[in-house]
């Protein structure tokens, strides 16, 4: 009995092993191997920084609110300067600072600033310390009311310089603007007077700044 166990044994080892290898219930050798990761490549690395978020940019203000985008206002000329040039402060309209032949004693003076009293308030000029001097000739038009006064010079509120005004008598001054800012003309009639085309006329003739 022993013998024949042995060799029922032998054949069952003999042919049976590859009837159980290759039989399709046999469970297949799975072989685990570790492959290390790569390293990630320049490509990943920018998809990284390009999926994160992007920071939102500062909010800026508009041009309305930036001073520096206001455009500055155009330099003072320099050198001579025609003070008829310059452009008055203030809301001034032609009907009340504008430019005519005035006669002074007679004499014709081309494009001279013409001031009407009491039509309208002094006329003031910014030069933001930019002359020395003006040098004007100033009196009453010979074509208005004889009506005599007086006409002060004033820097940044200031009198500079004082004129009578007087019919048939004009008077050529110069006044020191060193370090003015603000120049303007006040003028005080004597007798009291109306607002009319014909009323008190003042001509600022040949008015020159220099620098």
């Amino acid at each position: 009995m022993s013998a024949l166990t042995a060799v029922a044994g032998l054949l069952l080892g003999f042919f049976g092993l590859p009837t159980l290898v290759n039989s399709p219930t046999a469970r297949p050798v799975v072989v685990t191997v570790t492959v290390p990761a790569a390293p990630a490549t320049s490509a990943g690395a920018g998809a990284s920084e390009s999926s994160s978020p992007t920071p939102s940019p500062e909010t800026s203000t508009t041009d309305a609110d930036d001073p520096r985008s206001i455009p500055a206002p155009p330099p003072l000329p320099t050198g001579t300067v025609a003070l008829k040039d310059l452009t008055p402060l203030g809301d001034w309209g032609a009907d009340t600072v504008g430019l005519s032949t005035a006669t002074l004693g007679g004499k014709s003076h081309q494009n001279a600033i013409i001031l009407r009293y009491p039509c309208q308030d002094p006329v003031a000029y910014g030069l933001n310390e930019r002359y020395k001097s003006l040098t004007l000739t100033t009196g009453l038009d010979d074509n208005g009311l004889a009506k005599p006064g007086k006409l002060t010079v004033t820097g940044d509120g200031r009198p500079l310089k004082s004129v009578m005004l007087e019919i048939n008598r004009p008077q050529t001054v110069t006044v020191d603007l060193t370090g003015v800012v603000t120049l303007a003309f006040d003028i005080d009639i004597s007798e009291g007077s109306f607002c009319n085309p014909d009323g008190v006329v003042i001509a600022l003739a040949d008015a020159v700044l220099r620098s």
